[in-house]
Parts: structure tokens; sequence; C-alpha cells
């Protein structure tokens, strides 16, 4: 039997997240007035293109809110929907199912959902439906079923701040220790890869700089 993927972005979603819709959602479980007033402050301490729309995204509380502004969509996947295999991660999304033509029409309602409730539509060039055995894109892993890679594009873009760490520490402007220091975030996060070989070879480069 074959296997399905619904693989889904939100369009703009910090860009476009509604300002009044978040505080009627916060309103529910906050009702201290002076948190909804902060919250109004923090909200309103960025320039918007369009006034009372939009997140910055480094901001911590952007992913705080981000999170529950998408618990809507959360309880419509699940609770009206009653959609069984489904996972979010802020704004992606995965369903799973072995009926194409029902990911299609989950697909349509989620859209219309975030439409008519939220003021968001999913990407259209980012939400598709493919088979599972091509692999899931997603937090930075392509995921299969049995094992899992890294994404090429994380693969070059490290690759590229390994060497140039490398140059940094030949020249003096780095030390061994912060090296490494700096390596093991990267590698707590590929060692949940199939990255031994990869690892393997780093490490080797590692020592051989170590002695020269």
């Amino acid at each position: 039997m074959i296997g399905y993927v619904l693989k889904a972005d939100i369009k703009h979603y910090f860009d476009t997240v509604n300002h009044e819709i978040l505080i009627k959602i916060l309103k529910r479980k906050v009702k201290d007035e002076k948190v909804i007033w902060l919250i109004n402050k923090i909200l309103n301490n960025y320039e918007m293109k369009i006034k009372g729309i939009g997140m910055p995204l480094g901001n911590l509380t952007s992913q705080f809110f981000a999170n529950v502004y998408l618990n809507e969509l959360d309880y419509f996947i699940k609770q009206e929907l009653k959609i069984k295999f489904y996972i979010r991660y802020v704004d992606d999304f995965v369903i799973l199912h072995n009926d194409k033509n029902l990911l299609e029409e989950y697909k349509n309602k989620i859209n219309n959902f975030l439409i008519n409730s939220l003021k968001l539509e999913l990407h259209p060039d980012k939400s598709k439906i493919i088979p599972l055995r091509n692999g899931i894109n997603l937090l930075g892993y392509r995921n299969f079923y049995h094992y899992k890679l890294l994404r090429k594009v994380n693969k070059r873009k490290f690759k590229r701040n390994f060497n140039w760490k490398i140059e940094l520490y030949e020249d003096g402007f780095l030390s061994y220790e912060d090296f490494i220091s700096n390596l093991k975030g990267w590698f707590g996060y590929a060692i949940w890869a199939d990255t031994y070989n990869f690892r393997k070879n780093i490490i080797k480069r590692l020592e051989s700089i170590k002695n020269l």
C-alpha cells in the first residue's frame, strides 16, 4: 500500500498574523486586562506593513504567540476533521494518510478554515501531496520510512561555515576550544540523522588541524 503526505506551509505566516484575532484567542485564557495591554504593546512595537498585521521573527514572544494562534488549527484538524497522523512545528505541518484524494479534501478544508477563521492561507507552491517513499522535508531533515538524512542545503551551509572557521583557527582568530564549542550544537542536530560517516570525517579533519 502506498502512503502519502500532505506537506503544508502557511503563506508569509509571521507577516500575516492578525492581532485582533490573536488577542481574542488569548482573552479566552488571560483575564487580566493589564497583561492584555502589555501584549498589545509588544505586538505594536514593530514596524508593520499593515497596522494590526504581523509579528517580528526574532522575538521570543512571537514564537509563543505563533503557536497559540495556530492552536486553533490544531483543534480544527484533530477535533473537527478527526485526523490521526498530524505533526506541526510552528507554520509547517504534515498529515499522513493512505488515501491521496482524502488528503486533497483535507487540504481544501484546512485552507478554507485558515482563510475564514484566522485570515491566513496555505502557501500554493509549498503545500503539496507527495508519496511517502519520496521522503518528507521537515525540521531540517529528509525523513524516510526507516531513516532520515540531512537536507543537502543544510550540509552545504555547514561545510561553508566549517571551512570558514578552519580559516579563522589557522589565522589565530579562533581557539581550538571555541572551534569545538561552536560545533557541538550542530553535532547535536546532525546526530539524529544518518550522518555517522559524515561526522567521522569532520572529527578526523579536526584532529588533523589540531596537530598542525
